[in-house]
């Protein structure tokens, strides 16, 4: 396996059927190392915006709280820049939720870890003008009323836009404590309209306590939220999906899905990402019961349980190059040009005994993401 280069990212494009996979190598200052950070992507200006994690250098006690934007997200003309916003910064973390509202330009922060696994927080951040257009980006911290969820890191967030809510789900409170509710934040950018914190009480059996971590998704167009990997030993290749996840057209329920076709191994701890246009989730990476890191990328059909059977399919990625197999990683995904762009996570320190694991910083695009 190769090691990755931390100072000379490479980005590859990746393909489901055989063709010239694109490589380019490029040299900008950009991130260190890091996993558990947050990803999110601004289809308008396809950048992706990445903040905190924990870094490589297992020296350091200090998670990180920076903020980089990565330009030309599936393209040409690749780019990182570091953001520097005005405003106190939410302390550095790890597990955090991260979500973007597109028609405010801002990238909303929940809770998430400040040391290499303790204390938890339960505290709600917006950063203004994330894109890097629009103005100087600052740091806001909201104050939601309601009662919040209990601190906590690796659960799962996704947005609503329709609504302007933050979903939340799972997670771990930093100590021997693992959930498996499920929290609508209303006015979560806090724009317009005091943020509030409700916790849902969802009809039918669940997931249960779960780190849920990366393995989430959600359709706006249904209001359904998808959950992938959910376990609580830590691996899992259930999915579920929770109707009327935001709170509003009816009780929330909770279905596990029964697809067809071979299933992925059970895992956690990978990156799952949806495309409305096709109904479809892709996942990629992650551990394995045994704590081994996979690199195989799947796509489920029909993954909000709405238009047919799901049906589960391995991608055969054909290129010169691919990532190495990895957890702890994000993807975003961009449906207007069917790209998953996976970036950083752990991956396997099988050449340098430096430490228990070694971080990367490198950049990946997978081409036909969703199979198609």
């Amino acid at each position: 396996m190769r090691r990755i280069i931390n100072t000379l990212p490479l980005l590859f494009a990746l393909g489901l059927y055989a063709q010239s996979a694109l490589a380019q190598s490029w040299r900008p200052s950009g991130p260190v190392p890091r996993q558990y950070h947050s990803a999110v992507l601004d289809t308008t200006t396809n950048r992706m915006i990445v903040f905190g994690g924990l870094p490589g250098d297992t020296s350091s006690q200090t998670n990180l709280n920076d903020v980089w934007r990565f330009s030309g997200v599936g393209g040409s003309n690749l780019s990182w820049t570091q953001a520097h916003p005005t405003g106190t910064p939410p302390a550095g973390r790890l597990g955090q939720s991260a979500v973007y509202d597109s028609g405010s330009n801002r990238l909303i922060i929940f809770g998430g870890a400040e040391g290499r696994s303790s204390p938890c927080e339960n505290d709600v951040w917006v950063l203004t003008n994330a894109n890097g257009n629009g103005g100087t980006p600052a740091w806001i911290q909201l104050s939601p009323a309601g009662t919040p969820p209990l601190p906590r890191t690796e659960q799962g967030g996704v947005y609503d836009p329709n609504t302007n809510a933050l979903i939340m789900f799972a997670g771990q409170n930093c100590f021997s404590t693992i959930f498996g509710d499920v929290w609508v934040l209303s006015n979560a950018n806090g724009v317009s309209g005091t943020p509030t914190w409700r916790q849902l009480s969802p009809s039918g059996i669940g997931p249960g306590e779960c780190e849920a971590g990366q393995g989430v998704a959600y359709d706006s167009t249904n209001n359904r939220l998808m959950v992938f990997g959910c376990s609580l030993s830590g691996s899992s290749n259930a999915v579920w999906v929770l109707s009327n996840a935001n709170g509003t057209g009816g009780t929330p329920a909770w279905t596990e899905l029964s697809p067809t076709g071979t299933l992925p191994t059970a895992r956690g701890n990978g990156s799952a990402t949806y495309d409305p246009n096709t109904n479809s989730l892709t996942i990629f990476g992650g551990n394995n019961s045994s704590g081994n890191l996979l690199g195989d990328a799947w796509v489920l059909t029909n993954a909000n349980g709405l238009g047919g059977t799901p049906t589960w399919t391995q991608l055969a990625v054909s290129s010169v190059d691919f990532p190495e197999a990895r957890n702890t990683h994000t993807a975003v995904y961009n449906p207007s040009s069917n790209k998953m762009t996976v970036f950083g996570g752990e991956i396997n320190n099988n050449e340098v005994n430096t430490g228990p694991f070694l971080l990367t910083n490198d950049v990946f695009v997978l081409t036909k993401a969703n199979g198609k």
